[in-house]
């Protein structure tokens, strides 16, 4: 594999690069002339301490807004009683910076030391970033820095082929109910969902979020000093089971208390089908070490035990995803069929009564979805960070929403007002919303959903 490295734009680039344009910007030493970012480029974590933890960072590009960047720490050298929270951080590691994306905490008893993280930003701004990143031992000691290395435009990074996406990924979410425990950490439970994503034929990105709104410390009374890990179990909630360790590694990611996100991501080496249709159920516990991992807070069956029908307690799962910034276009629907024509922007078709899943592979931070009245910027349901709809708090639409998407019931009263979907960055991204087969579904063109 080549190096690669690229050097820091101006911050008056930045906005311009997302779009994917470079208007009236200097790159000509920002090594990304004519596309030359690969769709994959890793750096070296080094060791800061004599517990010898080190590894890698790679950023991936998962599409034309968005990048995964995965973290594969040493597992013979992690600490098995703790979780390890990461960061990237603005400016070099000798300057020092404060936090600008979290990624997933590693569970230091994973004997693989991986995570991984979507974020909203092409690989071409994580590729020129001014930053660093740092590993820290602990939530309760994040002083004590294990392992750390530049990035971006401060370092050289290794660049390699990227990841083999399969066409029309599919996605699937379940809920995770509350569950009481005497711990002391949500220790009156806490609901939430997982959300496989099919990435290649054989690997699946696996999402835990918490429904904390916010981070776990900002749902709890005092600060919270452990993160709390997640892992898919054998058989079902009812049976219980062991941690998988075979055909995949059952382990998941941490949640650092501090994530303002309460989420954790993990690409397992299993395909999308084989994982959909395991018989297995997922556990989410207070922390890794001895005396508090039996506190399960949150849990739910996945795959075969999930039942029928869609997920995240949904009975339709929508999939959708950005053409640029001009459209939307629809390339998945499980539960019903007519739902969704092919094409750009297409017309949604659904029915009172049934709970819906909106899988948002735009993502929240890029293209936040949203349903809409006839008037223009009048939103019922809104995903972007920090806004609501009118119709949020409607008991009877129940609605949620996380970074990959949004659920809701289709009520009477939301059938009565909505007559699109937008995404609220982008205007041009809107489409037709119709209740009960109320036309055809087609869309933007033939075939569909």
């Amino acid at each position: 594999m080549d190096a690669f490295r690229t050097s820091t734009l101006s911050i008056l680039c930045l906005l311009p690069l997302a779009l994917g344009v470079l208007a009236g910007c200097d790159s000509s030493d920002s090594g990304m002339d004519g596309g030359s970012v690969p769709d994959q480029i890793t750096y070296d974590l080094t060791a800061q301490t004599d517990d010898g933890i080190s590894g890698t960072v790679t950023f991936w590009r998962a599409g034309p807004d968005s990048s995964l960047v995965t973290l594969n720490l040493n597992g013979d050298a992690t600490l098995p009683g703790v979780s390890h929270p990461a960061h990237i951080h603005n400016n070099s590691a000798e300057e020092g910076g404060e936090i600008e994306f979290y990624l997933s905490a590693v569970n230091g008893r994973s004997p693989s030391g991986q995570t991984a993280r979507k974020i909203g930003l092409p690989i071409e701004d994580l590729a020129s970033f001014n930053g660093y990143v740092n590993v820290h031992e602990s939530p309760a000691n994040l002083g004590n820095v294990v392992a750390q290395g530049n990035i971006g435009a401060n370092a050289e990074g290794t660049e390699g082929p990227g990841l083999d996406f399969v066409d029309d990924r599919r996605a699937t979410t379940y809920p995770l109910e509350a569950s009481a425990t005497d711990g002391s950490v949500l220790s009156d439970g806490v609901s939430g969902t997982v959300r496989f994503e099919e990435l290649t034929d054989s690997q699946t990105l696996v999402t835990y979020s918490l429904d904390t709104d916010g981070s776990v410390n900002s749902a709890t009374s005092g600060t919270v000093e452990v993160a709390q890990i997640g892992h898919i179990h054998e058989n079902n909630v009812q049976q219980g089971g062991s941690i998988v360790s075979s055909p995949f590694s059952g382990y998941l990611g941490s949640i650092a208390p501090t994530d303002p996100d309460a989420r954790s991501s993990r690409i397992i080496e299993a395909s999308f089908d084989d994982l959909t249709g395991y018989n297995g159920y997922v556990n989410i516990h207070e922390a890794v070490a001895d005396n508090r991992r039996g506190f399960v807070f949150a849990q739910g069956n996945i795959g075969a035990n999930a039942g029928g029908g869609s997920s995240s307690g949904a009975d339709v799962t929508i999939t959708v995803d950005n053409v640029g910034n001009s459209a939307w276009e629809v390339t998945g629907v499980s539960g019903a069929s007519g739902v969704a024509g092919s094409g750009d922007n297409p017309s949604l078709t659904l029915e009172t009564g049934k709970r819906y899943r909106i899988d948002n592979n735009g993502m929240r931070s890029a293209h936040p979805f949203a349903v809409e009245t006839g008037t223009d910027g009048d939103y019922l349901l809104r995903q972007e960070s920090g806004q609501s709809g009118s119709l949020e708090d409607d008991a009877d639409v129940n609605y949620k929403e996380d970074d990959e998407g949004v659920t809701f019931t289709y009520t009477q009263t939301l059938a009565d007002q909505a007559s699109a979907y937008q995404c609220t960055f982008h205007t041009s991204m809107e489409g037709n919303v119709q209740t009960d087969g109320g036309g055809d579904g087609s869309g933007g063109g033939s075939g569909g959903y």
